[in-house]
């Protein structure tokens, strides 16, 4: 794509997502003090003045689920929650899936995994190296999440965003004739695939135990997915999780993925997303990927999170 065909792209994102957050806006009760912005061009809205630790009005609730369907990526800002709060917000979007790696599960919550690079009395506080790939949550599991929340406790003033892409809005700009070619392709997604590679290569997590890989055997899943709710389109696949395309010789499917990778990638389909204390942030696994960057970050600057991950449907 030409550099000016690039910008009118990228302008013309802008001024979507902008309208999207307007019309959310103006679907808000008259007295709400909520406020909607765009977080970036290719996805993503903040949502201030709502306090996650209470009830919500039922008005709230729905522009929160629409901004969830739309966007795919909310951030609340300035939230004070509790361990119970937290999995009772998360509860209302479906059922909680504990992680698989259950030695980083919160000690009284096992549906909050701890992600955390502190280290206290000698052990490690969570998971350190969580997601410092691009995937998306539960991929390897034959129902992958439907959402991810995540909730910052203690935030490094400078270090740890996340980055998100817009696998929507890839899956939309495809030629036809790739649109046609991935019709019907399936994909094989494997956790240990990347899980036991990041424990032989940053020597922070321990490999998989057989109970554990007994838990993610390989499933396959379509490479194109259609949104439960939207009915939109997406591509499916990501660079952590994703092994190879079904049926096809390891070189072609090296090389689809690869193409597919770098498309997805482009800097016009992402948002990196800067963490203060307090934000929490939720996202929508069948239309986004994510990657953290903790393995950019200072040790000494302690960063931990609380997640909870919502269990989806199978993809279709």
């Amino acid at each position: 794509m030409s550099s000016a065909r690039t910008r009118a792209a990228q302008a013309a994102a802008v001024q979507a997502t902008s309208l999207q957050a307007t019309a959310l806006q103006a679907t808000l009760p008259q007295a709400t003090a909520l406020q909607v912005t765009p977080l970036s061009p290719a996805l993503g809205v903040r949502i201030a003045g709502v306090d996650l630790g209470r009830p919500l009005a039922a008005a709230t609730w729905t522009a929160c689920e629409r901004a969830f369907v739309e966007h795919h990526l909310v951030s609340f800002p300035g939230q004070t929650l509790t361990e119970e709060q937290l999995l009772a917000f998360s509860r209302r979007l479906g059922e909680l899936e504990p992680h698989v790696l259950s030695q980083y599960h919160h000690p009284q919550h096992p549906e909050v995994l701890l992600l955390s690079n502190e280290v206290r009395d000698g052990k490690a506080a969570g998971l350190a190296d969580a997601g410092t790939y691009w995937h998306s949550d539960l991929s390897y599991k034959a129902r992958p999440a439907r959402a991810t929340v995540l909730y910052g406790i203690t935030i490094p003033d400078e270090g740890g965003d996340t980055l998100f892409a817009n696998l929507e809005r890839a899956y939309e700009d495809l030629s036809a004739d790739m649109k046609h070619e991935l019709a019907g392709l399936k994909a094989v997604h494997n956790y240990a695939y990347r899980s036991n590679q990041l424990a032989a290569e940053l020597r922070v997590r321990q490999p998989l135990t057989p109970e554990q890989l007994a838990a993610t055997p390989s499933v396959e899943h379509p490479v194109v997915r259609t949104h439960p709710i939207s009915g939109r389109k997406s591509l499916f696949i990501n660079p952590g999780f994703t092994v190879r395309f079904a049926g096809m010789p390891d070189a072609e499917s090296d090389a689809l993925k690869q193409r597919l990778f770098d498309h997805c990638l482009q800097a016009r389909y992402q948002c990196r997303y800067k963490w203060r204390p307090g934000n929490l942030l939720l996202w929508d696994n069948a239309a986004v990927m994510h990657a953290a960057t903790t393995r950019d970050l200072d040790p000494s600057r302690h960063r931990t999170l609380w997640r909870t991950t919502v269990r989806g449907d199978e993809p279709v």
